[in-house]
């Protein structure tokens, strides 16, 4: 008998909660979502037509997604709907994507290849002489955004007469490797 009165329950819910039709809705929550029209409108057994679900205050619902190929270093999100000439819009918007985080860099690895490179003698004598020498010794890592390390760059790369792409290749064999 339970189960009977169960399945009773059930039908009657299926029967009288029809589907959503995704092709009509009203715009709800400021702009950010839908509230689809119902498969049929009491008490037509029938589904409506255009006409029926625009009386009823339906808005179709058009969706004219972006381009699938937004300009390099961009995105495409989805940011509102939007009622415009008797239809709701998706509303998308062109975001530039996150800058990559920081390097970072291990100071043993790029002590090692400045040694290799035969230029930690002069690169010591500048970390000395802006007195930044227990700092690189107590530091087992940093990143690229560092102020010092910026500083030091420059005034290295061009004491050393080193191009950027000398410098970038001597530092991306000290890029601390994700774990």
């Amino acid at each position: 008998m339970r189960k009977i009165t169960l399945v009773i329950a059930v039908l009657a819910i299926a029967l009288c909660s029809p589907a959503a039709n995704r092709s009509y809705a009203y715009v709800a929550e400021g702009g950010h979502s839908l509230v689809y029209a119902p498969s049929m409108l009491w008490p037509n057994p029938n589904p409506p037509t255009a006409a029926e679900y625009a009386a009823a205050g339906w808005l179709p619902v058009i969706d004219n997604p972006p381009p699938s190929d937004p300009p390099s270093g961009y995105h495409y999100e989805f940011r509102s709907y939007e009622v415009f000439d008797g239809a709701i819009r998706r509303v998308y918007a062109l975001i530039a994507d996150p800058p990559p985080p920081p390097r970072v860099f291990v100071t043993a690895d790029l002590v090692e290849q400045l040694m290799s490179a035969g230029v930690w003698p002069q690169v010591r004598a500048w970390i000395d002489s802006q007195g930044l020498l227990d700092l690189v010794l107590a530091t087992k890592e940093f990143d690229e955004t560092n102020a010092n390390f910026i500083s030091g760059r420059e005034a290295l790369a061009s004491a050393l007469g080193w191009t950027d792409e000398e410098v970038e290749e001597l530092l991306s064999k000290c890029v601390k490797e994700d774990t």
